[in-house]
């Protein structure tokens, strides 16, 4: 739609237009002269790349011809090499590989050793992202879809609009009497004083609408319970519960789809907040993996190139477990989830009225 929109808008830029890129196919394309997209980003395009034939749509040619659009690659796959005149401008050496690349969350997954069939990986960063990998593409539109980076696999993906940023919110608004350097460590020590269900209070944590599985831009955030024996540890934890609870709720829609982890790898900065990681294996019910290096996508582009330059085959050689999250069950969970899942119902159409002032 946004390639439509362009050509409509600006017509006389468009004629001048040689290719339509990503950023990562402008700087292979420097690097090595050639136009390349690897089959999951490519997934974006859709509908001007259709997923279930992993190429580029013929029917929707009038729109974006194909000689202006990259060529298909897996992710892994050698997209080229330096060209001299890259390596003048570089100093890289001249003939050095180029891959493919590919997303930066596919390239987190891939980092924790998120690679096969049945493996989930739950990206704790900004928001909660997942990628399931899967033998199968499923077909459920509450879900994103995308070939994965190897062939004969594919993903189904999922997403909250808020998560490390509504605990950066809620540390800013709460947590203004703390040296900004110590404040986490100080509402995660709250917060795990707090017992599971922070004392009955619930928090919507919708506060930039939310993505799967609502699609719900006008949705916001809300606590709910609060009474004068809260303090602000509870709260926090009920911010957690709150993710913990929108996360759950994806899980679920995985479940709908068909597609049951078999494992869960986490990754992100918010694999260091230990009360945050294990509600989300609480309400979730999984047990959560949690690798030596938690950096993300920057660790998975390096396993990516050295895979396909033939230095090491498998990721558990790369970047082993070295810690698992378990789940335990907790009555208040039990009790509070449904009630979570109603508190949005029944203030939607409230969230939206004042939305619209």
């Amino acid at each position: 739609p946004k390639i439509l929109w362009f050509r409509r808008t600006f017509p006389d830029l468009w004629a001048r237009t040689h290719k339509v890129v990503t950023s990562t196919t402008f700087l292979t394309h420097r690097l090595t002269g050639d136009y390349v997209i690897d089959h999951y980003t490519a997934a974006n395009f859709t509908p001007l790349y259709d997923i279930a034939a992993q190429d580029w749509c013929l029917d929707l040619g009038d729109i974006c011809g194909r000689e202006m659009l990259p060529r298909l690659m897996w992710s892994s796959e050698i997209a080229g090499r330096v060209t001299a005149a890259a390596a003048r401008e570089t100093g890289l050496a001249e003939g050095t590989p180029v891959t493919c690349g590919t997303i930066d969350a596919a390239a987190d997954a891939v980092s924790v050793g998120a690679v096969a069939p049945g493996d989930m990986m739950m990206m704790y960063g900004s928001t909660i992202f997942i990628i399931q990998i899967t033998g199968e593409r499923l077909d459920d539109g509450r879900l994103w879809h995308a070939p994965w980076l190897y062939p004969g696999q594919h993903a189904a993906m999922a997403g909250l609009a808020t998560s490390g940023t509504l605990t950066h919110w809620f540390r800013d608004q709460f947590a203004r009497d703390l040296p900004r350097e110590t404040a986490f460590a100080v509402l995660t020590a709250e917060a795990m004083d707090s017992p599971a269900g922070a004392k009955g209070l619930l928090c919507l944590p919708y506060f930039s609408g939310e993505r799967t599985p609502l699609h719900d831009p006008k949705a916001r955030g809300a606590f709910f319970g609060l009474d004068l024996t809260h303090g602000r540890g509870d709260m926090y934890r009920a911010v957690l519960e709150g993710i913990a609870s929108a996360t759950r709720h994806i899980i679920e829609t995985y479940a709908q789809a068909g597609a049951v982890p078999v494992r869960v790898l986490a990754v992100g900065g918010g694999t260091k907040n230990l009360p945050w990681m294990q509600a989300t294996s609480d309400l979730t019910g999984l047990d959560q993996m949690v690798c030596r290096v938690t950096t993300g996508a920057a660790f998975g582009d390096a396993f990516l190139a050295a895979r396909a330059i033939g230095v090491v085959a498998e990721m558990d050689q790369w970047n082993p477990v070295e810690e698992v999250v378990q789940a335990q069950a907790h009555p208040a969970y039990a009790r509070q989830y449904p009630l979570f899942r109603a508190l949005y119902e029944q203030t939607k159409d409230i969230a939206a009225a004042l939305g619209a002032t």
